[in-house]
């Protein structure tokens, strides 16, 4: 069997873990900062400092949710994620997994946002686990999809 190489995942062993977007999380977390920071120097209300402090927890959630990893275990057929790096991990197994989904947002029929979601039926209750998000284009996902699906030993 000929090695493959992914673009959104690394392998270790027989593992396969997601690269996490840690360039957006931070530009995100960067940007949310400065409107809070200039908020507090040119508000003129009480409730700059109610918003900036939302702002706040938005940033520090975003830099936080750069903490997260999902891993995809080969022998085991199992799926490890964990949202934040102090949270507990969930385990799935890949016989869990019901389908991938690809949500997008568009506003005035131009694509600002698509998420990555990957939907899992566990104990009969629906888990969405966030994967990834891009801006304007689904075609990354697409890739993201098909590196899955080879991953995970699945038909096309």
């Amino acid at each position: 069997m000929m090695m493959q190489t992914f673009k959104y995942f690394e392998k270790e062993g027989s593992t396969y873990h997601l690269k996490v977007q840690k360039g957006f999380f931070y530009a995100m977390a960067a940007i949310i900062f400065a409107i809070m920071i200039l908020n507090l120097i040119y508000a003129t209300t009480k409730g700059a400092a109610v918003f900036a402090v939302f702002l706040a927890v938005i940033g520090i959630l975003g830099i936080l949710r750069s903490t997260a990893e999902i891993s995809f275990d080969m022998v085991d057929r199992k799926i490890y994620h964990k949202a934040f790096f102090f949270s507990a991990p969930t385990t799935y197994s890949f016989d869990d997994f019901d389908h991938f989904l690809v949500s997008k947002l568009k506003s005035l029929f131009i694509t600002v946002g698509v998420s990555g979601i990957l939907v899992m039926q566990k104990n009969r209750k629906t888990k969405n686990i966030f994967l990834r998000q891009c801006f304007f284009s689904a075609k990354p996902l697409q890739k993201l999809n098909d590196e899955l699906y080879i991953i995970m030993g699945l038909p096309d």
